[in-house]
């Protein structure tokens, strides 16, 4: 029986054709590739600042130190998601709060985090899960009213919008992940986004250990320490598959967005008792990063994912909440009940550029067949 991988990176030949130049041209770091990609994500979604950096976490540490978190600080955030989300915040001594999701689309609850609010938060902290936009004109809101920063995480969105901007560059900063589970793929690889130029120098600063070796002119002989900072950037090899798979990326994505059409046309007629889809407002533009199904329980989701494999048909619910984590319950006991049941039901299929029609067909063929015994 021909199995259905869960996942595939979309990795080719003519990626490693820019791999392979980076060793023709035995250069491993500050290098051509790394300035590309900046250039090219710049352009490419109207950011005023981009950095290419080790990964998301690193663009989202970046950001902690940017906006001066310190203890007693709060930042708000979806429990619904990867830890770096919160450990960026953990590790400048500052306490992550966490605020419950919508169930439709599993993005953060405005209603939740607007009571969550007080005078030791410093900033919201916003995941289009999915690829699919939160509502950001009410979080700008909270931010004006509240005198907060909006950060934006993107680990599931390039390409994605909110009305006409691209995500990333409607908060204060949009941190980016091309890990090999996402749309495009630079191994361990990510960007930060900024959008007040304000930060643009020290930032600089601390991308390159603290010091201002990248500011220096070429009058100046040395540089040296001038702040905190960590190495953050991109290495040569990995910023050159991202360029392979920037220059793709419009391919990437409409290969992404004819796989969850076909999904969801194939499964909307399906009158289930047990299970809905995870929708997004076709009013803004989804970067199409995952097709999942909420089942009413785990039990039944359980019950399907094993169902599935048996098939040979490779399917994962996703994150473990936050607030209920043994380390994370020591900052958050709040009840989140739509998180909750997200996290209890939600299931996501196979979902790759490179799947065939037939594949697609047979995920949905067998999801209608458990409906049907269920």
């Amino acid at each position: 029986m021909k199995i259905i991988d869960f996942n595939r990176p979309f990795v080719t030949s003519e990626d490693k054709k820019y791999v392979d130049s980076v060793f023709k041209n035995n250069k491993y770091a500050d290098g051509y590739f790394q300035k590309q990609c900046e250039n090219y994500i710049k352009k490419k979604i109207k950011s005023k600042f981009v950095a290419l950096t080790q990964n998301c976490t690193s663009a989202l540490e970046i950001v902690m130190i940017l906006i001066n978190l310190k203890k007693d600080d709060e930042v708000i955030m979806p429990s619904y998601t990867f830890t770096s989300t919160a450990n960026a915040v953990l590790l400048r001594g500052a306490k992550p709060v966490f605020a419950d999701v919508n169930l439709d689309d599993a993005n953060l609850d405005f209603k939740s985090v607007k009571k969550k609010i007080n005078k030791k938060t410093k900033a919201i902290i916003v995941v289009h899960y999915g690829g699919n936009s939160c509502n950001m004109d009410k979080f700008l809101e909270l931010k004006r009213k509240n005198n907060l920063f909006l950060i934006e995480d993107c680990a599931h969105s390039f390409g994605g919008k909110f009305k006409k901007k691209y995500l990333g560059t409607i908060g204060d900063f949009g941190t980016f992940s091309f890990h090999e589970t996402k749309n495009l793929v630079g191994g361990q690889c990510g960007a930060l986004s900024i959008n007040n130029l304000k930060f643009k120098r020290r930032a600089k600063i601390i991308l390159d250990k603290g010091t201002d070796r990248s500011l220096i002119s070429n009058k100046k002989k040395y540089y040296s320490w001038k702040d905190i900072g960590s190495e953050f950037r991109s290495a040569e090899l990995p910023a050159a598959l991202v360029f392979s798979q920037l220059k793709k990326s419009d391919r990437i994505q409409n290969l992404r967005k004819k796989i969850w059409n076909f999904y969801f046309l194939g499964l909307k007629k399906i009158n289930s008792k047990n299970f809905k889809i995870l929708k997004f407002d076709k009013k803004n533009r989804s970067a199409y990063h995952i097709f999942a199904l909420i089942f009413k329980n785990q039990k039944i989701r359980d019950k399907f994912i094993l169902y599935m494999k048996k098939k040979k048909i490779f399917c994962y619910f996703h994150y473990f909440p936050l607030h209920k984590s043994s380390f994370g319950k020591k900052f958050n006991r709040t009840a989140m009940i739509n998180t909750d049941k997200v996290y209890n039901g939600l299931v996501r299929l196979p979902f790759y550029p490179t799947m065939k029609g037939s594949d697609i067909k047979k995920v949905i063929g067998k999801v209608v067949e458990f409906n049907n015994i269920n």
